[in-house]
Formats: C-alpha cells, structure tokens, sequence
C-alpha cells in the first residue's frame, strides 16, 4: 500500500496521474448518459450511475495515494466496462434492451471495428477508447510496482500535456450523450384514445381480384458478395398488378435485424405505408407481416425498407411496383429498370427488340449511397424519345426530344418512350461521375443489335417545368391555400443522436424536433423548399400526390407535373402544393438517405390522429 511506502517511493504517477484524469473524464461520461438509460432500462441506468460514482471516487484517491488496490479496481472497472460496450453491441447481453439488432453485421475483426466506430456514436466510442488507454495505463503501472522517485515533481510534464485531449475528448462525449438516440418518441397529432387510431386508417374489405405475393428478406452472396435481399433477388422481384387489382403481400424476416416495407409514392391507406415508429413496428428477425391495399391508380412506383433505411436500402431492400393501367397496354416491350448501390445491380441489361417495336422504360433510381446527393445523369441515345411519365403520374401531351441530359435523383421515375429504329441499338447510358466503393457504372441498359450509339459532347438538360403542353390543375392553379408553409433546407456539423454529424436541418431544426405541418382532411397544402445548402435533395411526400407550381419564382409553363419526390437542386426554390386528402401520420423527407438520417425529415399530420407506435431505443423502430 501506498501509505506503507518510504516517502521516496511511488507508483509511476507519469502512469497513474493520466488515467486518473481519463477516469474522471469517463465519470462524468457514465453520469451523462445515466438518464437515458434510466428510462430506457432501469437496471442500466442504476449500473452507469453506480459506475459513475466509482469512479469518481477512484479518480482522486489515484491522483492522492495510488495504492494497488485503488490502480486494480480502477483497471477492472475500465475493462468491465469496455467488455459489456462490445458484447452489447456484437453478440448482445442476456438481459434488458440490446443494440445488436441494429448494428453490427459480420465475424470480420475489422469489419466488426468499422461498425461499432460508425453504429455506436461518439459517446461510447470515446469512452471505451478512454477506458482502454486508462486500463494500459494501469497495468503498466502496476507492473512496474512502487519506485523510487528522485524528482517527484517530474511526472507534471507528461500529465499537463495529455489533460488537454483527455479533457477535449470528455467534453466532446458529454455533448453527445446530451443528443442521445430517442428512448421512445410518439408522433400523433392526439391522444391514444381521443381520435381516430392509426389501426382504422387500412383498405376498406371488397371484392377485388386480389394479387398476392410472399417477399422473403434474407441475406444473399449475389455476384460473390453479401448482399440484403428480397426472395434471393437485387433488385426484389417485380410486383406487376392491374388497376383496380387488391395487393397483398406477406413480409418475411430472416435477415438479422429488424425490416419493414415501404410503398414508395404509392397513396395507399397510412395504416400500410410501412415506416418503422409511426405505422407499425419493425418486423423483428423471424417474423412476419402483412400489407393489404388497393390498386387505384395506375404507374411506375418501387418498394424498399423503411427502417434503418440509410443501411438497409443500400444493401439490396428494394424493387419495384408497377401498376397497369385497366386498359390494354399499347406498348410491345414494358420494363422497369432500377439504379441502385447493391452491386447486382449494376449488372450491364441487355434487353432484346426488333425494329419497329415500342417500348416503354420505367426507370427507377433506388441510388441512395451518396452525401451530396447529385443525381443520375441519364441519355437516352439511338431514337427520338418522349418522358410520358413522372413517378408513375402521365404527363399531358408529351413531345419528342433528341439527347438530353435526364437529371434523376433517389425515389424518382422517368417513364421512357420510344419506337425501335430500323437498325442500330438504342442506349440508355449513365454518366454519373461517382465515387466510393460501388463500382462506376457508364452505361447500363442496351436494346436491339447493330451500330451503337455515340454519345455527344454536350448536351441540353431536360427541364420539366417547361415539357408537354399546358393544362388545367386545380390544385396548381388555386387561388388560395388553407395550410402555407416554407421549409428551408440547411445543414451544419453538429451532435445529433450520440454522434457529431453533418446534420441536415428543416427551419434549423433537425427531426424528430422539425416543424410538423398540421393538415385537415380537405385543406389545399401549399410547399415552398428553399435550399440554402450546395446538395441536391430529392424531398418525397408520403401518401399523398404534390403538384409543381414554380421553380425559383418562375410558375410552370409546360404539362402539368403531378409528383411524390420533388428534386431541389443547390440554392434553388420550388413551390408544390397538395389536397389533403388521405389521412394519417405521414413522413415528408429528403430521399438522400444520409441525409435524411442526418436529421432532413419532417412530419404531415391531419389533426386527431393517433398511433400505438414510438421511435427510439425503446421499441427499436428507426425510419431513418
């Protein structure tokens, strides 16, 4: 002990001085956090105040008399600690909530790193790594033992010099763990019981023919790589109906973590929109789920998870949903096609079609692994073309156009139609310059043999605002709005959910506290985006169907363009408008998915609304 020690000898304080102050810092840390794991769960919220106060006790007692006893409770505790952080996090712990659903993928050493790195936020990062250095710390210490100390005062100029970063990075975890992940967030707009619940908001029962589908989420090896995938597939199979047809479709989970499935543009009844937190909870491993709703109305829509959809979606969860007109289809060659990250598919399509043939191309960009959000650069090449659709809504009197640049960000559609030439192939190409580990892809869709197509240096950019010919809108076009709202798109670095971030802001605020747009069934909802940063942002509105009026001032001159995701280029304005006309709780977000992680949704709720479900730790439902 060392009160028993001639004066001359003392554990290396160079050693123990250090971890003293990263032991101080780590209490502070553990006190940080201990309320939210208080209301999470009880037993937690008691370990991280009780190991706070240790701490705090042991971090003095280091720095006065480091005895051994007080350098090995201090080492234990900081292994304890670091070992239930990890475990927590990889295979789980046998009692209360466990993040493992969540988080970590894989038996890779350096995989298993990255992920807790980017899945656990700042707060226990920073902590465990203190802890860690405090343990080494502390073993050297001990291994060394007592020594004598010819100039006691010598181990001040290794201990000022490492307070600074201990003190900045404490301060740092602190900031985080005060912008934790949400416990239990509930987005109703009423009290549970006082309004309509979110359970009567489902497809009134009929006698439609109904089309029914099973879609399996399993993990896949695709192409010599792991992907997420639906029914073995990336993209998912392709759910064909015709209008006025009833879909039902079972969700079955065996992927490792929690899933859900989002009818992307699709104004289907709220009850089945599928946002993990706010229509139901996520399906967990093993489970299965249900969604039931009607075909009204007919075009090119996809599908794709909604919970931890930055993740999710990249690895493989999405397809697409085309609804056929009741009509006869007057095309020969009806195909979806969709652009996304997992890298089966970026397989090169060859599609087959003889001279003469019309063909429609409903293209679908499920592209979402990218921070600035700049979208596909599509040319069709070999024939004149007419965009005849925009997320799946028809445009009214389509012309021909040459090449153009086709601008296409994450959840849009471009309906493309066209008749084969006589002879050579036509070429839908790609010239996205991207980045990353996803392979760069130039060209991705051929139709036909013969000659190919070159591509021309320059080129025109299409411009929807002024394409088709003019028509009556209603909502366009009317002279007042109930409900008027501006939501201005910013971002900055700053802490959120545990982490500090490039966090995206409506008004200056990033969700779950943006501002909610509080509709009534009926209202017309006028939008105005304002971007102030230098990102595109694709907005989607769920559920509901917006109408452009201008873009920077300037009212739409061409076909009315009927839209759920609006893309707002850097610095510019766009004003839609809506009926408010499908009640429920509904997200409106940037389709960036980074960024809407980073905190760029918002809510559209009609008043008197009120659903079961949280978002947060609590129930493990995360949209984002």
């Amino acid at each position: 002990m060392a009160e028993m020690l001639p004066a001359q000898m003392r554990y290396a304080r160079g050693l123990v001085a250090p971890a003293a102050l990263i032991t101080l810092g780590v209490a502070a840390i553990h006190f940080s956090v201990a309320p939210d794991h208080l209301e999470e769960y009880l037993p937690f919220g008691v370990l991280f105040l009780v190991t706070g106060f240790a701490q705090a006790v042991l971090a003095p007692t280091l720095l006065v008399r480091p005895s051994r006893l007080a350098i090995a409770a201090t080492a234990l505790i900081a292994i304890g600690c670091i070992a239930i952080f990890v475990a927590s996090r990889t295979v789980g712990l046998p009692v209360g909530p466990s993040e493992k659903d969540i988080s970590i993928q894989g038996s890779d050493p350096v995989t298993i790193l990255l992920q807790l790195l980017t899945s656990s936020g700042l707060t226990g990062v920073i902590a465990s790594f203190l802890e860690l250095i405090s343990f080494l710390l502390l073993c050297l210490a001990l291994l060394l033992g007592p020594r004598a100390v010819a100039h006691p005062r010598r181990w001040l100029s290794w201990t000022l010099p490492a307070a600074l970063p201990i003190v900045a990075l404490t301060l740092v975890a602190v900031e985080c763990a005060l912008n934790p992940l949400p416990v239990a967030i509930n987005m109703s707009t009423a009290q549970a019981g006082a309004g309509t619940p979110m359970s009567q908001l489902v497809a009134s029962p009929g006698t439609q023919p109904v089309e029914s589908f099973v879609l399996t989420a399993e993990p896949t090896v695709v192409r010599g790589r792991q992907e997420w995938t639906y029914n073995g597939l990336v993209p998912g199979p392709e759910l064909r109906v015709k209008q006025g047809e009833r879909i039902h479709v079972t969700l079955v989970n065996h992927l490792p973590a929690s899933t859900t499935i989002h009818w992307h543009g699709y104004p289907l009844p709220n009850a089945e929109d599928g946002v993990a937190g706010l229509t139901q909870d996520a399906v967990k491993p093993g489970q299965s789920y249900s969604y039931d709703f009607v075909a009204t109305i007919p075009g090119t829509y996809w599908y794709h998870s909604h919970q931890d959809t930055e993740h999710q979606v990249p690895m493989g969860l999405y397809g697409a949903l085309v609804v056929e007109p009741a009509t006869p289809n007057p095309y020969d060659i009806d195909r979806a096609v969709i652009i996304g990250d997992a890298d089966a598919a970026n397989a090169a399509l060859h599609i087959d079609a003889a001279p003469g043939q019309r063909v429609r191309l409903r293209v679908i960009s499920a592209y979402g692994e990218d921070m600035t959000g700049d979208p596909e650069v599509l040319t069709l090449l070999g024939a004149p073309y007419r965009i005849v659709a925009i997320d799946g809504h028809d445009l009214n009197g389509p012309t021909e156009l040459g090449p153009e640049r086709l601008l296409l960000d994450t959840g849009q559609r471009y309906d493309i139609a066209f008749t084969m030439p006589a002879d050579g192939e036509v070429r839908l190409a790609d010239n996205r310059k991207r980045t990353g580990s996803r392979p760069i892809r130039s060209e991705w869709v051929d139709l036909g043999s013969g000659a190919r197509p070159e591509m021309p240096e320059r080129l025109p950019t299409f411009d929807l605002t002024h394409y088709g010919t003019p028509a009556p809108d209603p909502i366009a076009d009317a002279a007042s709005f109930d409900v008027s709202e501006d939501l201005t798109i910013s971002n900055q670095v700053g802490f959120r959910y545990g982490s500090y971030e490039f966090v995206h802001m409506f008004n200056g605020k990033s969700f779950p506290d943006t501002p909610v747009i509080l509709v009534h069934e009926g209202d017309r909802v006028r939008l105005r985006f304002i971007n102030l940063t230098d990102e595109y942002h694709p907005i989607h509105l769920h559920g509901h169907i917006m109408s452009v009026v201008s873009r920077n001032g300037f009212r739409i001159a061409g076909s009315p363009v009927h839209l759920d995701s609006i893309l707002v280029g850097p610095h510019e304005t766009w004003e839609v408008a809506f009926l408010a006309d499908n009640p429920g709780l509904w997200m409106i977000h940037c389709h960036i998915l980074v960024h809407a992680a980073y905190g760029l949704s918002a809510m559209v709720s009609y008043q008197g609304i009120w659903t079961p479900y949280t978002i947060g730790t609590a129930s493990g439902n995360f949209p984002e």
